[in-house]
């Protein structure tokens, strides 16, 4: 498959996962709205096609990935897929019910594919952590904890002063504003979806201008009355935490590391001595899924960026669901634009739509969607 970019900066980070695939796809085109970034991406790839447009860029490519700013990614998604060209986008999926709505009706009226990139679904503690609760070795789950703090202030503008896309989409709102990288692999490892969410902040202390309050909280109720709770912080005064999680369940409970001083636990009962936890890496062997125990030399984010490539090859090739196809992708973005609207009015629950049930793309025949018409 011919493979095009868009998104230089973020785009570099496919990198390692596409050339681990070179039985399967060639990377042909990129797409940068800045020339030098897209002239000089194609010079480090050797890409042949540098394109100016991303209509230009569909020209060339059999499968797209959208690694440009968040609030493109639903725009280009429609119109690739509108191509019939198969979509790998970047995290969040929407920056809106609008657009969720738009996505959900270009997947169904296409017949290409469309997965949505959440490479912490795929670390090596997240992956084991899901085999583990799927074995139910956990009891029945029934509270998770995931928190994202990553200090991003000088992100916001760029040397000459122009503000960048995130100041206004990540910081110029208020709420959780980048959730799916806490709430996916909790979503995946409770087999579960959010039906309500409740959000509240701290208020605006470390960089007062922005909307974004320094931390906001979460709180998420599932369709199986399970709780979920997430911390959010992009501006405090701190070092990051991006991939703290936790666990209970009735049989036992997991616990990330919170710094690199520290390393993820585990305490089950009747199998872990009691009151005393156990390291996690103890149970890597037996639940670590043998295909991502190899990632490619050089990949991003604790080795985990090149599996969603593999995983979304493998789904248009055996022409199966995507790991996280766009219902998947919308449970863990809806509950983040839900919060927006929570934390406005003083942390009120806000029902979550059931995206699986969005309306748009039926039409007066709803042929492949019928069972949910």
């Amino acid at each position: 498959m011919r493979v095009g970019i868009a998104g230089a900066v973020r785009g570099a980070g496919f990198i390692v996962g596409l050339r681990s695939e070179v039985d399967r796809t060639k990377i042909v085109a990129v797409y940068d709205p800045i020339q030098s970034a897209r002239e000089e991406f194609a010079k480090t790839h050797e890409i042949e096609f540098v394109c100016g447009s991303f209509g230009e860029l569909l020209d060339h490519v059999d499968l797209v990935i959208l690694s440009s700013p968040q609030q493109y990614h639903t725009p280009q998604a429609i119109e690739a897929l509108g191509r019939g060209i198969h979509v790998l986008s970047e995290v969040p999926a929407a920056v809106s019910l609008d657009q969720a709505s738009a996505l959900v009706g270009a997947v169904r009226m296409s017949t290409a594919k469309y997965m949505m990139s959440e490479n912490y679904c795929y670390t090596r503690e997240n992956l084991t952590i899901r085999t583990m609760a799927r074995a139910g070795e956990f009891g029945e789950l029934y509270y998770g904890e995931g928190e994202y703090l990553h200090e991003m202030k000088s992100w916001h503008a760029k040397p000459t002063g122009e503000r960048t896309w995130r100041y206004y989409w990540q910081v110029g709102r208020d709420g959780v504003t980048y959730p799916t990288h806490s709430l996916g692999p909790l979503l995946q490892w409770f087999d579960d979806r959010i039906v309500s969410v409740s959000c509240v902040g701290t208020g605006r202390h470390s960089d007062p201008e922005h909307e974004l309050q320094d931390t906001t909280i979460l709180l998420a109720r599932t369709l199986h009355e399970r709780l979920l709770r997430v911390r959010f912080d992009l501006l405090s005064n701190r070092p990051e935490l991006m991939a703290y999680y936790s666990l209970q369940g009735t049989q036992g409970a997991y616990e990330a590391a919170r710094t690199p001083q520290s390393q993820p636990v585990i305490h089950l009962n009747g199998r872990s001595k009691a009151d005393t936890w156990e390291p996690l890496d103890s149970y890597v062997d037996r639940f670590m899924p043998q295909r991502y125990r190899k990632p490619p030399e050089g990949g991003g984010h604790w080795g985990s960026d090149a599996w969603p490539i593999r995983d979304f090859l493998d789904a248009i090739t055996e022409d199966s669901t995507p790991e996280v196809d766009v219902y998947h992708a919308l449970d863990m973005t809806l509950p983040g634009l839900l919060s927006e609207q929570s934390i406005n009015q003083g942390g009120a629950w806000i029902h979550v739509p059931n995206p699986r049930y969005l309306t748009s793309g039926i039409g007066v025949d709803p042929s492949r969607e019928s069972p949910l018409a």
